[in-house]
Protein backbone atom coordinates (compact mmCIF):
# COMPACT_ATOMS: atom_id res chain seq x y z
CA UNK A 1 0.00 0.00 0.00
CA UNK A 2 2.58 2.63 0.96
CA UNK A 3 4.89 1.48 -1.99
CA UNK A 4 1.90 1.97 -4.28
CA UNK A 5 1.46 5.56 -2.49
CA UNK A 6 4.74 6.41 -3.31
CA UNK A 7 4.88 5.52 -6.86
CA UNK A 8 1.86 7.88 -7.66
CA UNK A 9 3.60 10.73 -5.60
CA UNK A 10 6.84 9.88 -7.73
CA UNK A 11 4.73 10.11 -11.19
CA UNK A 12 2.52 13.28 -10.33
CA UNK A 13 6.23 15.13 -9.27
CA UNK A 14 7.43 13.87 -12.23
CA UNK A 15 4.72 15.60 -14.03
CA UNK A 16 4.43 18.79 -12.22
CA UNK A 17 8.29 18.95 -13.55
CA UNK A 18 7.87 18.18 -16.87
CA UNK A 19 4.76 20.62 -17.05
CA UNK A 20 7.14 23.42 -15.30
CA UNK A 21 10.25 22.71 -17.92
CA UNK A 22 8.09 22.47 -21.12
CA UNK A 23 6.54 26.16 -19.68
CA UNK A 24 9.82 27.59 -19.10
CA UNK A 25 11.23 26.25 -22.20
CA UNK A 26 8.83 27.83 -24.40
CA UNK A 27 8.49 30.89 -22.52
CA UNK A 28 11.98 32.04 -21.73
CA UNK A 29 14.12 29.11 -23.83
CA UNK A 30 16.22 26.24 -23.00
CA UNK A 31 19.08 27.83 -22.58
CA UNK A 32 17.86 30.03 -20.53
CA UNK A 33 15.84 28.02 -18.53
CA UNK A 34 17.98 26.63 -15.05
CA UNK A 35 16.83 22.93 -13.29
CA UNK A 36 16.53 25.77 -10.04
CA UNK A 37 13.84 27.97 -12.04
CA UNK A 38 12.04 24.33 -12.90
CA UNK A 39 11.88 23.05 -9.52
CA UNK A 40 10.64 26.79 -8.34
CA UNK A 41 7.86 26.23 -10.92
CA UNK A 42 7.29 22.72 -10.31
CA UNK A 43 6.79 23.54 -6.08
CA UNK A 44 9.76 20.25 -5.64
CA UNK A 45 13.33 20.43 -4.30
CA UNK A 46 16.37 20.91 -7.11
CA UNK A 47 17.35 17.79 -5.94
CA UNK A 48 14.59 16.09 -6.99
CA UNK A 49 14.50 17.22 -10.21
CA UNK A 50 18.08 15.68 -10.62
CA UNK A 51 17.21 12.99 -9.00
CA UNK A 52 13.92 12.34 -11.99
CA UNK A 53 15.91 13.38 -14.75
CA UNK A 54 19.59 13.96 -14.13
CA UNK A 55 20.40 16.72 -16.20
CA UNK A 56 18.51 19.21 -18.50
CA UNK A 57 18.54 17.21 -21.96
CA UNK A 58 16.70 14.37 -20.55
CA UNK A 59 14.02 16.34 -19.29
CA UNK A 60 13.65 18.14 -22.80
CA UNK A 61 13.34 14.92 -24.41
CA UNK A 62 11.25 13.25 -21.86
CA UNK A 63 8.64 16.38 -22.98
CA UNK A 64 9.17 15.60 -26.74
CA UNK A 65 8.06 12.38 -26.36
CA UNK A 66 5.25 13.57 -24.43
CA UNK A 67 4.01 15.85 -26.71
CA UNK A 68 4.60 13.47 -29.75
CA UNK A 69 2.90 10.10 -27.70
CA UNK A 70 -0.11 12.91 -27.07
CA UNK A 71 -0.35 13.64 -30.87
CA UNK A 72 -0.94 9.92 -31.19
CA UNK A 73 -4.67 9.76 -32.28
CA UNK A 74 -4.27 13.35 -34.38
CA UNK A 75 -2.45 11.15 -36.49
CA UNK A 76 -4.49 8.09 -36.21
CA UNK A 77 -7.34 9.87 -37.26
CA UNK A 78 -5.77 11.02 -40.20
CA UNK A 79 -4.29 7.58 -40.76
CA UNK A 80 -8.35 5.89 -40.06
CA UNK A 81 -9.28 8.36 -43.84
CA UNK A 82 -6.36 8.09 -45.90
CA UNK A 83 -6.53 9.52 -49.48
CA UNK A 84 -6.98 7.36 -52.04
CA UNK A 85 -3.69 9.11 -53.48
CA UNK A 86 -0.59 7.80 -52.12
CA UNK A 87 1.10 10.43 -52.93
CA UNK A 88 -1.17 12.84 -51.55
CA UNK A 89 -1.68 10.83 -48.41
CA UNK A 90 2.11 10.63 -47.84
CA UNK A 91 2.79 14.78 -48.52
CA UNK A 92 -0.29 15.22 -46.26
CA UNK A 93 1.17 13.00 -43.51
CA UNK A 94 4.26 14.74 -43.62
CA UNK A 95 2.81 18.19 -43.28
CA UNK A 96 0.74 16.86 -40.23
CA UNK A 97 4.35 15.84 -38.91
CA UNK A 98 6.12 19.29 -39.10
CA UNK A 99 2.81 21.25 -37.78
CA UNK A 100 2.89 18.80 -34.86
CA UNK A 101 6.57 19.53 -34.63
CA UNK A 102 6.58 22.98 -34.36
CA UNK A 103 3.04 23.28 -32.87
CA UNK A 104 5.02 21.60 -29.49
CA UNK A 105 8.35 22.49 -29.75
CA UNK A 106 10.27 25.69 -29.95
CA UNK A 107 13.43 25.53 -32.80
CA UNK A 108 15.61 26.07 -30.05
CA UNK A 109 14.43 23.02 -28.06
CA UNK A 110 14.38 21.15 -31.85
CA UNK A 111 18.15 21.82 -32.44
CA UNK A 112 18.77 19.91 -28.86
CA UNK A 113 16.48 17.03 -29.83
CA UNK A 114 18.01 16.56 -32.65
CA UNK A 115 21.81 16.90 -31.71
CA UNK A 116 21.20 13.84 -28.68
CA UNK A 117 21.46 11.39 -31.14
CA UNK A 118 25.06 12.39 -31.97
CA UNK A 119 26.15 14.27 -29.33
CA UNK A 120 24.94 12.01 -26.13
CA UNK A 121 25.93 8.57 -27.25
CA UNK A 122 24.08 5.81 -25.61
CA UNK A 123 23.00 7.96 -22.92
CA UNK A 124 19.52 8.59 -22.11
CA UNK A 125 18.09 11.04 -24.21
CA UNK A 126 20.13 9.21 -27.31
CA UNK A 127 18.04 6.52 -26.23
CA UNK A 128 14.67 8.76 -25.63
CA UNK A 129 15.52 9.99 -29.39
CA UNK A 130 15.34 6.28 -30.68
CA UNK A 131 11.92 6.11 -28.63
CA UNK A 132 10.72 9.10 -30.56
CA UNK A 133 11.18 8.26 -34.18
CA UNK A 134 9.88 4.51 -33.22
CA UNK A 135 6.77 6.46 -32.64
CA UNK A 136 6.33 8.00 -35.38
CA UNK A 137 7.54 5.39 -37.87
CA UNK A 138 5.12 2.84 -36.35
CA UNK A 139 2.10 4.87 -37.80
CA UNK A 140 4.26 5.89 -41.12
CA UNK A 141 4.73 1.96 -41.62
CA UNK A 142 0.85 1.62 -40.97
CA UNK A 143 0.10 3.46 -44.12
CA UNK A 144 2.53 2.17 -46.08
CA UNK A 145 1.05 -1.15 -45.82
CA UNK A 146 -2.27 0.04 -46.26
CA UNK A 147 -1.01 1.65 -49.45
CA UNK A 148 0.18 -1.47 -50.87
CA UNK A 149 -2.35 -3.41 -49.53
CA UNK A 150 -4.23 -1.16 -52.02
CA UNK A 151 -2.20 -1.83 -54.82
CA UNK A 152 -1.06 1.50 -54.79
CA UNK A 153 2.59 0.99 -54.23
CA UNK A 154 4.15 -1.57 -56.05
CA UNK A 155 4.39 -5.31 -54.24
CA UNK A 156 8.38 -5.52 -54.42
CA UNK A 157 8.95 -2.64 -52.89
CA UNK A 158 10.63 -2.92 -49.22
CA UNK A 159 8.41 -0.77 -47.29
CA UNK A 160 10.84 -0.66 -44.25
CA UNK A 161 13.18 0.85 -46.43
CA UNK A 162 10.58 3.74 -48.27
CA UNK A 163 10.17 3.89 -44.77
CA UNK A 164 13.31 5.03 -43.80
CA UNK A 165 14.08 7.05 -47.04
CA UNK A 166 10.68 9.33 -46.42
CA UNK A 167 11.38 9.64 -42.35
CA UNK A 168 15.22 10.97 -43.56
CA UNK A 169 13.67 13.46 -45.98
CA UNK A 170 11.01 14.90 -43.48
CA UNK A 171 14.01 15.20 -40.52
CA UNK A 172 16.06 16.77 -43.35
CA UNK A 173 13.33 19.57 -43.90
CA UNK A 174 13.00 19.97 -40.64
CA UNK A 175 16.58 20.60 -39.61
CA UNK A 176 16.64 23.15 -42.23
CA UNK A 177 13.62 24.72 -40.45
CA UNK A 178 15.43 24.73 -36.73
CA UNK A 179 18.72 25.72 -38.11
CA UNK A 180 17.51 28.71 -40.50
CA UNK A 181 15.36 31.41 -38.78
CA UNK A 182 14.63 33.02 -41.72
CA UNK A 183 12.53 29.81 -43.14
CA UNK A 184 8.76 29.21 -42.29
CA UNK A 185 6.54 26.32 -42.10
CA UNK A 186 5.54 26.62 -45.69
CA UNK A 187 8.84 27.15 -47.42
CA UNK A 188 9.93 23.92 -45.28
CA UNK A 189 6.92 21.89 -46.64
CA UNK A 190 7.94 23.34 -50.32
CA UNK A 191 11.14 22.82 -49.97
CA UNK A 192 10.95 18.84 -48.92
CA UNK A 193 7.80 18.20 -52.00
CA UNK A 194 10.75 17.49 -54.45
CA UNK A 195 12.30 15.10 -53.06
CA UNK A 196 9.12 12.98 -52.24
CA UNK A 197 7.73 13.34 -54.89
CA UNK A 198 10.69 12.03 -56.69
CA UNK A 199 11.07 8.79 -54.35
CA UNK A 200 7.64 8.32 -54.84
CA UNK A 201 7.40 8.27 -58.49
CA UNK A 202 9.55 5.20 -58.22
CA UNK A 203 7.50 2.79 -55.80
CA UNK A 204 4.19 4.25 -56.57
CA UNK A 205 2.34 1.65 -58.96
CA UNK A 206 -1.07 3.84 -59.90
CA UNK A 207 -2.97 7.11 -59.04
CA UNK A 208 -6.52 7.94 -59.14
CA UNK A 209 -7.29 9.35 -62.78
Amino acid sequence: MAGGLRKKQKVRRSEQVLDAADTLFRDHGYEETKIEDIAELASVASATVYNYFKNKPNLLMEIALRHISAAVPERQRFLDRLPLDPVEGIIEFEKLLANQAVRHLTRESWRVVMAARFTEGNGIAHRTGRRLNLVIRRQYMSMLRTYQLRGSIRPEVDLSVLCDVLIGIGDAALTRLVTSPAMTLETMREAALPHLRLVLLGVVSSRPQ
